[in-house]
């Protein structure tokens, strides 16, 4: 890993969806290049690196669950046994509404959930919780993700249901299976990623990270504080920051929850990151700082699905873009 790693996966983190965007690097080369000083090619070159190494293991295109009207929660769970996780990390496929997780290293891992009902949201928790191997599963936080601009038409839906056989095909694949031309397929991407109805998720896996580590802080200020002197101090003192999001405006809940920053950043050495928590624990303002350090990125799309065939069977085919 270099600088210039670390400068794309600043920019796929830009307004952030989840833990990594919207900005799809495939669509959006170009900007990505421009920003980080460097030709497109270079930056195409650079993703074949990583699927190369296994760093990235797939692009994923999904809906946003607010096109269907959902809404998004995280949550975590603590496996009780490591030897189990694996086999945990495999069963949450089967949980209705679970959308999506990040392996930490440890006995942690983060949850994504989409449900329209808290009753549907209460019943995946419990069901987790019902898993071989599973300890605590915590209380659901709701998200407020970016509300779409646009509703997918019934190409735009082929084109996501056919994006599911195979998150490694080029697009002149998929244009040809859905009998488009390729052109008409990348504008039709551009405009829903744009939009929001889409979201971008690369699936990456942080144990071929090499001669780096990536280290993910969650900084929990004191009540009443305001979370901008700190991330402006992350900002100074941490030169591979890949994102910096205060989580507790995110969560809709600003009254009740304290400012929670959510971190990732590219580093040297654990014992770099032990350094800069315990730093970040010597600020006033600064209750409390979690240290982890991210495996995996799962995507779970039985959800996803299940809502693109429902909307094909009801969006009539009539319904085309022009």
């Amino acid at each position: 890993m270099d600088p210039l790693d670390v400068g794309i996966l600043r920019e796929l983190s830009r307004d952030q969806i989840v833990w990594f965007g919207r900005l799809d690097p495939r669509l959006s080369a170009s900007e990505v290049a421009r920003r980080l000083h460097v030709d497109r090619a270079t930056v195409g070159a650079r993703l074949r690196a990583w699927e190369k190494q296994g760093f990235l293991r797939a692009h994923e295109v999904v809906p946003s669950p607010l096109v269907f009207g959902a809404r998004i929660a995280g949550g975590n769970l603590r496996v009780e046994d490591l030897r189990k996780k694996p086999r945990i990390l495999e069963d949450l496929s089967l949980i209705p509404g679970l959308i999506s997780a990040v392996d930490h290293n440890g006995d942690w891992m983060a949850l994504l959930y989409a449900y329209r009902r808290p009753d549907e949201l209460d019943r995946s928790r419990r069901l987790i919780g019902r898993l071989s191997g599973a300890g605590e599963v915590t209380p659901c936080v709701p998200f407020v993700a970016p509300v779409p601009t646009m509703s997918p038409t019934r190409l735009d839906y082929r084109i996501l249901d056919d994006l599911k056989f195979g998150p490694r095909r080029t697009f002149q694949e998929i244009a040809r299976s859905v009998r488009i031309s390729p052109k008409s397929l990348v504008r039709r991407l551009e405009q829903l990623v744009r939009g929001r109805a889409v979201w971008y998720l690369p699936m990456l896996d942080f144990t071929a990270y090499h001669k780096a580590v990536v280290a993910r802080f969650v900084v929990v200020l004191r009540q009443g504080n305001d979370s901008g002197p700190i991330a402006d101090w992350i900002r100074r003192r941490v030169s591979g920051v890949t994102y910096l999001v205060d989580s507790s405006a995110l969560t809709g809940s600003e009254g009740s929850l304290p400012p929670i920053l959510d971190v990732g950043a590219h580093l040297e050495s654990i014992g770099e990151a032990e350094d800069v928590q315990q730093e970040l624990r010597g600020l006033e303002t600064v209750e409390d700082v979690e240290l982890l350090f991210p495996r995996r990125i799962y995507l779970y799309r039985t959800w996803f699905d299940d809502c693109i065939r429902a909307a094909l069977d009801r969006v009539p085919g009539a319904q085309r873009a022009r």
